[in-house]
């Protein structure tokens, strides 16, 4: 049996993720169809985005799951 256990709001941080969309082309295309699935750029906020645009609930939650997931 295998658990995943993500980290909860407040573990995200500015910039998370940006270098394994640049270095990673799964990860890359996993991150686009995150960005189409909620209709909104996700990866601008997450690279490029301030702390206070990533404590946004609307934020957190997919951008924590999402790069947990393509960590995994």
């Amino acid at each position: 049996m295998k658990a995943f256990v993500f980290p909860g709001q407040g573990a995200q941080f500015p910039g998370m993720g940006k270098e394994l969309y640049n270095e990673n082309p799964q990860a890359k295309e996993l991150f686009e169809q995150a960005n189409q699935i909620l209709g909104f750029r996700i990866t601008d906020i997450m690279f490029e985005g301030t702390a206070e645009e990533l404590k946004q609930t609307n934020v957190t939650q997919p951008a924590v799951f999402l790069h947990s997931v393509i960590l995994a």
